[in-house]
């Protein structure tokens, strides 16, 4: 018992078990974690992905082909998702790309091209790439690579 006016340290937060084979099905992206297959639906083609380190985050991205005009440039829908709650935590589009994605090492941001999110919630953040520059190190589930124009 912590005497009065001390704080206990908190717990040590549990880490999931590895996510292992992610793979883009469709339109939703299909994981395992302890032998159990987890689905996530995107309502957009996958084609690529990235998980972090920790297996708690995963992006995901895929161009809609079967959305496009003849002769319209193509896009790419990005998804950042949280892996242990298997919800999409961000959505946007970009135009071409992505051609480079990476997670920090301190765990606190994802970077898509030039754009910073912040992996605890998805929010869009104004830090310049080079806050987010410090990528992650260790072998990662990687996708296709995103189709370039």
């Amino acid at each position: 018992m912590a005497a009065a006016g001390t704080e206990l340290p908190l717990p040590s937060p549990r880490h999931p078990a590895p996510v292992t084979d992610f793979a883009g099905r469709g339109n939703d992206v299909v994981f395992e974690r302890n032998n159990r297959a987890i689905r996530v639906p995107l309502g957009s083609p996958v084609d690529g992905w990235r998980v972090n380190c920790a297996d708690t985050r995963a992006l995901a991205w895929g161009v809609p082909w079967d959305q496009l005009e003849p002769g319209s440039s193509h896009y790419a829908n990005v998804f950042l998702l949280d892996l242990v709650k298997a919800q999409v935590l961000a959505r946007f589009s970009l135009v071409h790309g992505p051609y480079e994605t990476a997670f920090s090492a301190d765990g606190q941001w994802v970077r898509v091209d030039d754009i910073v999110l912040r992996q605890r919630d998805g929010e869009r953040e104004t830090v310049t790439t080079a806050a987010a520059e410090q990528a992650e190190a260790c072998p990662s589930i990687d996708g296709q690579p995103a189709p370039t124009g």
